[in-house]
């Protein structure tokens, strides 16, 4: 009878072992990265909301003081503002995943988390409807949840604005604005959620140049706009509007001005890129511009 020689049994049986357990070892890698997180922290409203409408509440562990949770939402550990998180404070949670804006910060507090082994996900500030489809869709990727149902819920929302801003006969010119008495107005350009939302309610954004920026006295005349927008959280101090007219009397010249056409935007909705908040306020103030025709 012949036997192997037992160098070459011994070294293809160690062969055999390495292949097994390197198998087994790749395995338990791809579940832990497959692995569904129990335990996340959301940071900005929009992203919130988003993903208690996915029915990821019952994973939600904490959140950011931009988050405003339903009023029968348990109570929740708030953990910083999104731009400014503190690592301890979110580690302090035990976190598996913190998912966000692609504002969330700072970095050096991602990086700390990801070493920590805590997942990190940043979905991009939606500044349309086909963007806040994306989002849907990769949160609910990321938290085993289908998006299915909410996918069709915005889209039946995004038809309803599409036709509502048809039946304007022409689009009308709006200004939102940041207000401080003394200090002049601020104005919403390009890439901002109320730019975002002011093309979804079928108006158009009076001014062209990105982001926020100062408006002069002159400037505020020239642009004319047919309606002024500012946050609800400025609402109480700004008397509805009154008050801009008494820190701007030029303001009075302009169509918006002389009509009192002033809306309160949720500022809730203006967080973080397009919402679900986003659609239920473009709607509104559809409504109203219809409403003035």
């Amino acid at each position: 009878m012949n036997f192997p020689k037992p160098c070459n049994w011994i070294w293809k049986w160690k062969r055999s072992l390495s292949r097994l357990f390197g198998a087994s070892a790749l395995m338990l890698v791809s579940s832990v990265a497959l692995a569904v997180p129990e335990r996340v922290i959301s940071a900005g409203h929009s992203i919130t909301e988003l993903l208690l409408a996915l029915g990821g509440g019952n994973k939600l562990i904490a959140v950011d003081s931009s988050t405003r949770l339903p009023a029968d939402f348990r109570p929740l550990p708030v953990v910083g503002y999104y731009r400014q998180l503190p690592v301890e404070g979110l580690l302090a949670q035990d976190p598996q995943l913190l998912v966000g804006g692609s504002h969330m910060g700072p970095a050096n507090t991602l990086t700390l988390l990801e070493s920590s082994g805590v997942q990190i996900v940043q979905l991009p500030e939606a500044q349309s409807g086909e963007q806040l489809l994306e989002n849907i869709q990769r949160l609910g990727e990321v938290l085993g949840k289908p998006a299915d149902v909410v996918q069709q819920r915005v889209r039946e929302q995004l038809a309803a604005l599409e036709r509502a801003r048809a039946t304007l006969s022409q689009p009308s010119r709006i200004l939102f604005v940041r207000a401080q008495n003394g200090r002049g107005l601020k104005a919403a350009g390009v890439g901002t959620s109320p730019d975002s939302l002011i093309r979804l309610a079928g108006g158009v954004n009076v001014v062209t140049f990105d982001g926020y920026k100062q408006l002069s006295d002159e400037a505020l005349v020239e642009l004319r706009p047919d309606w002024i927008l500012f946050s609800d959280d400025q609402a109480e101090q700004l008397r509805g509007g009154a008050e801009l007219l008494a820190w701007q009397p030029l303001l009075k010249l302009t169509p918006a001005g002389n009509r009192a056409a002033f809306f309160a935007v949720d500022g809730y909705a203006l967080l973080g890129g397009l919402g679900l908040a986003s659609l239920r306020e473009a709607r509104k103030l559809n409504e109203k511009i219809a409403a003035s025709r």
